[in-house]
């Protein structure tokens, strides 16, 4: 069974997704969002992927929050059950084994236009405004749990029987968005962040609102020069998403995210760059190739010293100075205990490249 709104490869120890709705300028959709946790979860405990790209089929990198359905939905429904585990490792569409080469997408999509953050339609209103979220398990939201952590739960809703309109009556029924914030968003923002692999963002063009979150999220953004940056929520009346909040002021500083939120206007790649949100910008025919050649040379790294190197630096950026040189000592001490360490130190003393096998 293959995966319906995504693509994936592995090669050279490269693990790369596509957000693959290229007519829908790769809009969220519950079930993208649960194959990308799906996804992600299979890379992190696959051995063979040493590093991550994720990038969007056609001229987007991913819209954001797909208000199409959720427009038009009248019903609240409970959020749809896990999806069978998909992962094995492998190309899922023969058509695309070359993940680099977008060709017409094999995939059914939807003819009718879909509402985005750039093309909005009106979305649901909450009465609910008593909703807190649950406390999250992870002592630090910038990166990784310090301590044991309890699996996060999918929440169970309860269902208010509405009858719906005849124009609604064959629409499929919604979560409401307060809940698909936290059983789909929330838990992939963490995964990303959480997996001790590097994840590489190529923003092929467009990202906006939760689709800005996702390469935020990333731990190495790189742009074409077509890419475009935005955080759109204010254009229908909601709140930046996606980890916005929590990314764009460790970015680019408080008055720039405020004003970029505040206002919805977009950035150029050019100026995301000069902002800080992207590593580097590329023209656009060279971006894949240029992202592959890095994400394969840190594939051939010493995984698990790279991997350290990612959760030190996002637990770090919340603790005190002696926490964090605490927290160095000890993750130095795991990774002196590993094989690389050792064919490194052998490489060295040989007087030859090292060849790491990740362990």
């Amino acid at each position: 069974m293959a995966y319906q709104t995504i693509l994936f490869d592995r090669n050279e120890g490269v693990g790369m997704v596509t957000l693959n709705r290229p007519d829908q300028l790769n809009a969220f959709t519950p079930q993208m969002l649960q194959e990308l946790m799906d996804v992600f979860k299979g890379m992190e405990r696959d051995p063979e992927v040493r590093a991550i790209i994720i990038t969007g089929a056609g001229k987007a990198f991913c819209g954001g929050e797909d208000f199409k359905s959720r427009a038009e939905a009248e019903v609240v429904a409970a959020p749809p059950p896990p999806t069978p585990n998909l992962y094995d490792g492998g190309a899922y569409n023969p058509a695309y084994s070359n993940p680099y080469t977008v060709g017409s997408a094999p995939t059914t999509l939807d003819p009718t236009p879909s509402y985005s953050p750039l093309n909005p339609g009106p979305p649901p209103m909450s009465n609910n405004t008593t909703e807190s979220p649950p406390p999250s398990p992870y002592d630090n939201p910038f990166g990784p749990p310090t301590g044991q952590v309890t699996p996060l739960a999918v929440p169970v809703i309860p269902v208010q029987p509405v009858a719906p309109t005849a124009q609604a009556a064959n629409v499929p029924r919604q979560t409401k968005m307060s809940e698909q914030i936290r059983w789909a968003y929330n838990p992939l923002i963490k995964q990303i962040r959480a997996i001790e692999k590097p994840i590489i963002a190529a923003v092929n063009g467009v990202a906006a609102g939760t689709g800005l979150g996702l390469a935020l999220a990333c731990d190495i953004r790189y742009a074409s020069d077509r890419a475009r940056f935005l955080e759109v929520a204010v254009r229908v009346g909601l709140l930046p998403g996606g980890g916005n909040t929590f990314f764009l002021p460790r970015l680019i500083g408080l008055s720039q995210a405020l004003e970029l939120a505040f206002s919805g206007d977009e950035l150029t790649a050019a100026e995301a760059q000069r902002l800080g949100l992207v590593s580097r910008v590329i023209p656009q025919e060279q971006l894949m190739e240029q992202t592959r050649a890095f994400a394969v040379r840190l594939a051939k790294g010493p995984t698990r010293a790279i991997g350290l190197t990612k959760s030190l630096v996002y637990r770090g950026a919340n603790l005190t100075l002696d926490q964090a040189l605490d927290l160095e000592a000890q993750m130095t001490e795991e990774a002196n205990r590993t094989e690389d360490y050792k064919e490194g130190l052998r490489a060295f003393l040989e007087k030859r490249p090292p060849k790491y096998r990740g362990q």
